[in-house]
């Protein structure tokens, strides 16, 4: 009796993996192949043109970083916490900037150049937003931030995603 049972159950264990086979093969059978890569021949542009705030641009039209961002600015709040923003375009019309806040034990003179500290930046009306890059590899990570301009040397920053609030003053 017990060997009849254990053949029973052997067959039904067999058809299951044999119908289970049978449905993975069909769903493999109704997936689309993958496409081969294309291979694209690099042309050199012509015209050679730019990014800035999802605008392109010419080589001679690129706008000029805001005059108000550009410069060193200090929390309020946070004395020890300074952002400087550049007004120097890497030939991509995007613009780069640094952090430190010295309560950490950082000092600007230990941000290495373009690495840990400094940030892409770009402004749109009353939007400014970051690119942190933590390292130059990386994929940059966006911080936007609603700016209010009380005057040419104070600003107030919202930060949207965790709706933190900030004043700075340029230095």
């Amino acid at each position: 009796m017990k060997k009849k049972l254990l053949i029973i159950i052997g067959c039904i264990i067999a058809i299951c993996a044999a119908i289970g086979c049978a449905v993975w093969l069909y769903v493999q059978s109704k997936q689309k192949p993958p496409k081969e890569p294309e291979e694209v021949e690099a042309q050199e542009d012509e015209f050679p043109d730019h990014e800035t705030n999802g605008v392109l641009y010419w080589e001679d039209e690129t706008p000029p970083a805001d005059p108000l961002m550009v410069g060193r600015w200090s929390c309020v709040e946070n004395p020890g916490w300074h952002k400087v923003y550049y007004d120097d375009p890497d030939g991509e019309g995007r613009y780069w900037g640094k952090e430190w806040d010295e309560s950490d034990d950082v000092l600007e003179e230990d941000l290495g150049y373009h690495g840990n500290g400094w940030f892409r930046w770009t402004k749109s009306n009353d939007t400014l937003t970051e690119f942190s890059t933590m390292d130059f590899r990386d994929v940059p990570i966006a911080h936007t931030y609603r700016l209010t301009v009380m005057d040419s040397a104070n600003v107030a920053i919202a930060e949207t995603n965790n709706r933190s609030n900030y004043n700075f003053r340029k230095e």
